[in-house]
């Protein structure tokens, strides 16, 4: 039976193991973020590093990941098992300082209460749609259901149950997507015996988005060695179009708790009818599969999205860091920026080393970064001396050492906590960078003071953390100001330990 578990990962894997695959890789940017000569006009930034490059993966964890763009903003959504959650950021590399919005919970007691999976975010004629698969406990009654927001954008307003979406034979259904095609609109999902293999991908037209009109079509069963590893699915279509208006499914292949999950393609002939089976035709490799020595292993499930400036393509997708597949070996999602082969179909190439850093999707915006050379810790409220927990590990530029107030004897709590950290000079700053430490005592929300002089004190406001760590947060301020030390403030923490502690800080100009 397949199942999908919700997983959530905190383990950073440094490591690579050794493999090797035959796949060509679109040209991507390698190499670890270096001084660039600084922008014309204005101040000088060469003694500044330009933050052009990210890692993945973009979070710790995440199965099933999907995105959309509208207005320069991205929402992205993931399985979270209970709730239907979107996250709201402006830049894709940045996703781990992205905005949390829990937008709808499902009442207890219905066929659609548990086990929420892979929430996908539609707008439709004006309208916003999130479809998702959810049971009332019993993987058997997988089916299909999609909420409503009439609301401007996905994160305002209320979500409204408009029902099951259901063919007439009314079976297993999971990982639904919509698409229109020349006017009409299409539901692609998974599908079978109440979960039971082989699953296979179906498609039927939609009278209105909650609505089939009609019998279904299988487009898509498993055929080949690569989609049956662990159980014979295919699962999670993606539709895809091309500049020239050709479609394609990108699906993953094999079950998902293996090494072996991997991406497939579809393609509709050209004038094809997506209702005719015999109008697509299936690849007989897989399109994007595991590769260990970048640390990817059952790569699959997958999203689009275009780059800032719309100049790029790009796909998201999870994968595990560490080989043995299962679920105690969560899945993580990672981003990078694909091509296109002479015959129009997407080439992925190999998925990118978590190891190196790349290039961020085009028109994002540029930070530059102050080196630490000179910062001291001008004053704290209490650090803790057992393990060497000490306050001038915030600024030493290693993320495996942090700060933490103190706790061993005369314990703090909060609103008690804070650190002051003197960068040398009077500098104009536009925002700063976080790592949030690994495990317990992360902060919930943050309170920025800055000073000329360590004594009159301008408060910038609070701002919120996510709970992730070690990975880059940015605090953008609104405007620019100038400054010689700041002084963080920890408002409140993710967990009930009462003493705060922080992986590293830095700041940054923007260009």
């Amino acid at each position: 039976m397949h199942m999908k578990r919700l997983f959530f990962v905190t383990l950073w894997l440094s490591s690579l193991l050794t493999w090797s695959a035959c796949q060509k890789s679109p040209e991507a940017g390698t190499g670890n973020p270096g001084t660039e000569n600084p922008p014309p006009g204005g101040d000088d930034l060469s003694a500044l590093t330009a933050d052009t490059h990210f890692t993945n993966p973009v979070m710790p964890g995440g199965p099933d990941p999907w995105v959309v763009q509208k207005n320069g903003v991205y929402y992205y959504m993931y399985t979270q098992g209970g709730r239907l959650v979107v996250l709201e950021t402006r830049a894709m590399s940045e996703l781990a300082s992205s905005r949390r919005h829990e937008v709808w919970v499902p009442p207890a007691g219905q066929m659609y209460s548990k086990n929420l999976w892979a929430p996908e975010l539609h707008e439709i004629d004006g309208k916003w749609y999130i479809y998702f698969a959810a049971d009332d406990g019993a993987n058997a009654n997988h089916r299909m259901y999609v909420v409503e927001n009439t609301s401007p954008t996905p994160v305002e307003g209320s979500w409204v149950m408009k029902g099951k979406v259901s063919d007439p034979s009314d079976q297993w259904a999971i990982d639904g997507t919509v698409f229109k095609h020349n006017g009409q609109l299409y539901m692609l999902w998974s599908g079978g015996n109440a979960g039971a293999p082989p699953q296979n991908i179906y498609i039927a037209r939609m009278s209105n988005p909650w609505t089939i009109a009609g019998d279904k079509v299988m487009i898509a069963t498993p055929a080949y060695d690569w989609e049956k590893k662990g159980n014979p699915i295919n699962e999670g279509p993606q539709v895809l179009t091309n500049a020239q208006g050709r479609v394609f499914v990108v699906y993953s292949g094999s079950g998902y708790w293996v090494d072996g999950y991997c991406l497939g393609l579809l393609s509709l002939r050209e004038n094809g009818d997506p209702m005719n089976p015999a109008d697509w035709t299936k690849r007989n490799q897989p399109v994007f599969s595991m590769r260990a020595e970048s640390s990817a292993y059952g790569p699959g499930h997958n999203g689009f999205f275009k780059s800032p400036d719309g100049k790029e393509d790009w796909i998201i997708y999870h994968a595990r860091t560490k080989p043995g597949g299962g679920d105690d070996n969560g899945r993580n999602p990672r981003i990078q920026r694909f091509g296109w082969n002479s015959d129009g179909s997407p080439n992925f190439g190999l998925p990118w080393d978590i190891a190196l850093a790349y290039a961020r999707p085009s028109g994002e915006k540029k930070r530059y970064i102050y080196p630490k050379t000179g910062w001291t810790i001008a004053g704290f409220s209490s650090e803790e001396t057992v393990n060497s927990r000490l306050a001038a590990r915030l600024i030493d530029n290693n993320t495996a050492t942090y700060w933490i107030a103190r706790y061993s004897t005369e314990p703090t709590d909060y609103p008690q906590h804070w650190i002051t950290v003197d960068m040398g000079a009077v500098s104009k700053v536009n925002g700063f960078i976080v790592h949030q430490k690994e495990g317990d005592r992360k902060i919930k929300e943050l309170q920025v003071q800055v000073s000329k002089d360590n004594s009159s004190w301008e408060t910038l406001g609070s701002y919120p953390l996510n709970n992730i760590d070690l990975l880059k947060q940015y605090i953008d301020l609104p405007q620019q100001k100038e400054f010689r030390y700041f002084k963080l403030v920890p408002q409140s923490g993710h967990d009930s330990q009462k003493q705060p502690g922080l992986a590293e800080v830095g700041a940054f100009r923007m260009e």
